[in-house]
């Protein structure tokens, strides 16, 4: 089995022949490792590959292990329904735009037919405007000639100024 025992007091030689050879840590001297790591012994053969010294830290080993990916599996859920929610938010979202987007559509639609009925309307009131200014002074011209008509008689024919008028006793209406 063991041949030497290395101890807190001995020193390893500067090339590190006589540990290895001699047979290394044993349960005396485990104090010289961290807590966290696992306990190894060599055997005197050929085979060097470290084994552990006890069952146990292998199996806490593989209850870390196993916690770990219980704890990465739940991560990765929760992951997978943060991005489930975040999509059907964004769904949801796509859906209240697409309604305001027709509303919107919809809305433009009716100002637009009203617009169209207000120019259309708008221009009809225009010519009529055009059409009663030209009638205005059509008129206009009416009373002009009227008057001066009037105005001419009376002096032009100095026999007539007693006779009342046609015009005098049924004046000409505006209305034609």
């Amino acid at each position: 089995m063991l041949s030497e025992v290395f101890t807190a007091g001995d020193h390893l030689p500067s090339d590190g022949a006589g540990f290895f050879d001699t047979g290394g840590f044993t349960q005396e001297n485990q104090f010289l490792l961290s807590p966290q790591e696992p306990v190894f012994s060599f055997s005197g053969s050929d085979d060097s590959t470290p084994k552990t010294n006890s069952s146990d830290d292998a199996n806490v080993m593989d209850e870390r292990k196993r916690r770990r990916m219980i704890s990465n599996r739940e991560s990765a859920r929760r992951s997978r329904m943060r991005k489930q929610k975040h999509l059907e938010n964004l769904r949801n979202q796509m859906n209240r735009l697409k309604t305001n987007n027709r509303e919107v559509a919809n809305q433009l639609r009716v100002v637009n037919v009203h617009g169209k009925l207000v120019r259309e309307e708008n221009q009809r009131l225009r010519s009529e405007s055009v059409m009663l200014q030209q009638k205005l002074w059509d008129i206009r011209q009416v009373l002009l000639v009227r008057q001066l008509h009037h105005q001419l008689l009376p002096s032009a024919w100095p026999c007539n100024n007693n006779v009342t008028s046609i015009y005098e006793q049924y004046p000409p209406s505006l209305i034609t």
